[in-house]
């Protein structure tokens, strides 16, 4: 093993050469390069690092208070080795055969870790590990080409690609305690372009997992993949960026785009507690076999805040998507739950998301089993679907809430006091017609051109109480304008529903009284009568033609406006 010897002068820089970290004369091969003192550290030249094992770490840092600067150089793989695998899995975290990994810069435990200003490649495994730190920046850096044949054992998965921070979890005993690895910050960071074809594994641009404190900004994970069609036993199997239980999260100025899986994708993942993503963006994001594909995965959240982000062109060409027994979404630019609780989501845009699955929605944005959730000045414009016929779960829409999820003490959870103001849902349709059909658009914009329009809505409530919809536009949508099913208690208030093909509000097989007042609908649908359906007995509605000023009534700016042509 080739160890610095310790040094009081802290701030010089120590040279690291390529002979360093390919292990020198010590038959110790594993971390051949191991940092034991705190000090400044320079790369001085390219390394084209040779593991020689399938376990090896090319640099390891192994003291407090160490900076290791790449010096806008590259440590890069090459010759890996081969993995090591079992046949039979069984109950191992790593579902798949391989249980191997190498890493290029690894850290555990630490204080006051900086890595920055470099390019690490090609590592099979994973770029940087960053493991029960605290005080850490990673600024500056770009992780690419990683992944391969390796993986890590992550606490409850293996998984591989660029950037991993964790903290752990106690899985010996019940009470699974966690360990938060604390402030951490990721700054002007590219990982992109790192890509397996293993089963069973998770491959990311950059992990974030048991993590608090979290600042990620001005960064880019684009183009991560995995070709695997079996993922790992949990929903997403490609993330841009995942943030998985993890608590008081920034994330700012940051795009995922392009990234895809033979199972799953996402451009970013977050569970946990206090998030902020400030002007980020997901966008093409996409699965040719998988059953589902989003820009925004928000799940298992509370205290949520979403303000000025976009996830466009994120989508699925699987007709058979989403075919398990929770059958939530196929393609989505925000998906918002399972379970999110409180939440503020505020001048944010979903525009030409887009699938072909029967079995399950295109759109948008869609809260599945949420509560307290407010979207403000969203809009959803474009989403579309092959909604299949009307027996299928094919639905296209621009905002859709439901609650799929089932509580264990019966009944659903969440769906409840959700609201929906000010927002725009426009030309959401399950007529599947681009506007440029190019590579890879044919997959998913072949075969039927026009689902059923009974499929298809601006705003779908389905199953909600108390539910707000506020001074909302819903035009040009191929369905209805604003759809609800089974709700109760809902105030639905000063919304234009304008050429809907089918009906401007739709209230079908209400489970309670809701409340319309102060909407004003156009041109839905065929006829005058289409433009309201199914209101409760009672419901002041205003018929006139336009262009003359109805007379005052009773009820005044209360009523709702049915709006017809002279």
């Amino acid at each position: 093993m080739s160890e610095l010897p310790h040094d009081d002068a802290c701030c010089r820089r120590i040279p690291i050469t390529a002979r360093d970290i390919n292990g020198g004369p010590d038959p110790d091969r594993r971390a051949p390069f191991v940092i034991t003192a705190p000090g400044q550290y320079a790369l001085v030249e390219d390394v084209d690092w040779v593991a020689s094992d399938a376990d090896a770490r090319a640099i390891t840092i192994a003291s407090d208070d160490v900076t290791l600067d790449l010096c806008g150089r590259t440590l890069r793989q090459v010759h890996p080795p081969a993995p090591r695998t079992v046949a039979d899995p069984g109950a191992r975290p790593c579902r798949g055969e391989v249980v191997s990994g190498n890493v290029g810069v690894h850290v555990e435990g630490r204080l006051r870790i900086v890595i920055e200003n470099g390019s690490v490649v090609g590592i099979q495994g994973v770029g940087i590990v960053a493991r029960d730190c605290r005080h850490v920046d990673l600024r500056d850096l770009s992780v690419s080409r990683c992944g391969g044949d390796g993986v890590i054992d992550t606490s409850f998965l293996c998984r591989n690609g660029g950037i991993f921070v964790m903290g752990t979890q106690r899985t010996q005993d019940a009470s699974n305690a966690i360990t938060f690895a604390s402030d951490i910050r990721m700054l002007n960071c590219v990982c992109s372009e790192n890509t397996s074809r293993l089963d069973g594994v998770v491959t990311l641009g950059a992990l974030v997992l048991f993590c608090d404190n979290v600042e990620v900004k001005q960064c880019v994970f684009n183009r991560n993949a995995n070709t695997s069609a079996r993922p790992s036993g949990v929903q997403f199997n490609v993330v841009g960026a995942d943030f998985v239980v993890c608590r008081n999260v920034l994330v700012e100025d940051c795009e995922a785009h392009d990234n895809t899986s033979g199972g799953e994708p996402a451009g970013f993942f977050a569970w946990g507690e206090n998030y902020k993503f400030l002007r980020c963006r997901a966008n093409r994001n996409h699965t040719l076999t998988g059953n589902r594909a989003c820009g925004f995965n928000i799940s298992t959240t509370s205290n949520l805040e979403m303000i000025a982000c976009e996830a466009d062109g994120n989508y699925n060409a699987n007709p058979g998507a989403s075919a398990d027994g929770v059958r939530d979404f196929s393609a989505l630019g925000f998906r918002i739950g399972r379970a999110v609780y409180r939440a503020l989501i505020e001048d944010c845009r979903a525009i030409g998301n887009h699938g072909v699955g029967v079995n399950a929605p295109a759109g948008g944005f869609a809260l599945h089993s949420t509560r307290q959730v407010v979207l403000r000045r969203c809009a959803a414009v474009g989403n579309r679907n092959a909604s299949g016929t009307a027996e299928d779960d094919g639905l296209a829409a621009g905002f859709i809430a439901s609650a799929p999820l089932a509580a264990p003490e019966g009944g659903f959870v969440g769906g409840e006091d959700n609201a929906f103001i000010d927002c725009i849902a426009d030309g959401n349709t399950v007529h599947r017609a681009p506007l440029f059909v190019q590579p890879p658009a044919p997959p998913v914009d072949a075969g039927p051109s026009r689902g059923d329009p009974r499929k298809g809505a601006g705003f779908l409530l389905e199953g909600q109480k108390d539910a707000r919809i506020i001074g909302c536009q819903a035009a040009n949508n191929d369905g209805k304008g604003i759809w609800l099913r089974a709700c109760a208690r809902a105030l639905v208030e000063g919304n234009t529903l304008s050429r809907n093909t089918l009906y401007g509000i739709e209230d079908e097989a209400p489970a309670g009284l809701s409340a319309f007042t102060g909407n004003r609908a156009h041109l839905n649908g065929a006829r005058h009568r289409h433009n309201y359906v199914g209101l409760p007995a009672g419901t002041p509605v205003r018929k006139w033609t336009l262009g003359s000023r109805p007379l005052p009534g009773p009820s005044g700016a209360l009523d709702n406006l049915s709006i017809r042509l002279p």
